[in-house]
């Protein structure tokens, strides 16, 4: 490719292909100061990390270019930058933080074999124990009867002294048609969320709570709604989301906490073919 700077080679496919940055952020839902930034090669102005390869794949999907090209020649020209604030765990940080999940899983494995050597060597005999006890107030409740003869002479029903078999429960079975629930008139939200670095995350699918939580740099967690997603993130530059397939633009200010509420409505359907 060409040995202009990245920003510059950007702006001359898009111009090439008389599109407007208004258009390409009305198609992609990327703000118009990101693409900017982009064209101009300021990348302090961008959130970093995954979040500008899925903005420049989002406007190579766009314009008909290579999506893997472009990204390569944006790590070619950014290789010797840090982005700031994408900074692994060191070894001791993931020690502390992994350190009580590691233990009360050994606790657990350690309650359950306990719990399976317990009911291998005293099970068998404790059920014996069970069934000899109830067996000896049965034989002293059940009154001997010779014949029917002295059942009659002693005034007695010969249908009293015996116990009628138990009944067992039957399940009821659900009522309703179960695939009724299934039948909807739209697709579902499918959202995927990338973290950029470490945050706070809070996820509502269609008003109740499917996460609440922590998440790392480099996690990727995908969940699904009928009608309406909410996410809050302590850091609004943290996360890269995408709806059905298309990138979000960032819920705010990098380092700021912020919140999005997505529905049907959110998701448009492919542009820029005609381009």
């Amino acid at each position: 490719m060409s040995t202009a700077p990245f920003g510059d080679q950007l702006k001359r496919e898009r111009e090439m292909r008389g599109v407007s940055l208004e258009e390409i952020s009305a198609a992609t839902r990327i703000s118009t100061r990101f693409l900017e930034a982009l064209e101009n090669d300021q990348w302090d102005l961008l959130p970093g990390g995954v979040f500008n390869r899925g903005f420049i794949r989002s406007v190579a999907g766009f314009l008909g270019l290579n999506e893997d090209n472009l990204v390569a020649e944006y790590d070619l020209e950014t290789k010797h930058r840090i982005d700031a604030g994408v900074v692994p765990d060191s070894p001791m940080e993931m020690r502390r933080r992994y350190g009580p999940a590691i233990l009360a899983l050994v606790l657990l494995i350690a309650i359950i074999a306990g719990a399976w050597l317990g009911y291998k060597y005293f099970g068998p005999q404790l059920f014996a124990h069970l069934r000899a006890w109830r067996s000896v107030p049965a034989a002293a409740d059940r009154s001997p009867v010779t014949a029917p003869e002295t059942a009659h002479a002693a005034g007695l029903n010969a249908s009293a002294d015996s116990t009628p078999a138990p009944i067992a429960a039957v399940p009821a079975a659900p009522s309703g048609d179960p695939t009724t629930p299934l039948a909807r008139a739209n697709a579902p939200l499918q959202l995927k969320i990338e973290a950029g670095k470490p945050a706070d995350l809070k996820v509502l699918s269609d008003g109740r709570t499917i996460y609440d939580g922590h998440v790392d740099a480099g996690n990727v967690m995908r969940f699904e709604a009928r009608d309406s997603l909410e996410i809050t993130s302590s850091d609004s530059g943290a996360l890269l989301l995408e709806l059905n397939g298309q990138t979000v633009a960032p819920l705010g200010l990098p380092g700021q906490p912020a919140s999005v509420r997505l529905t049907q409505n959110d998701v448009k359907p492919p542009a820029g073919g005609a381009h």
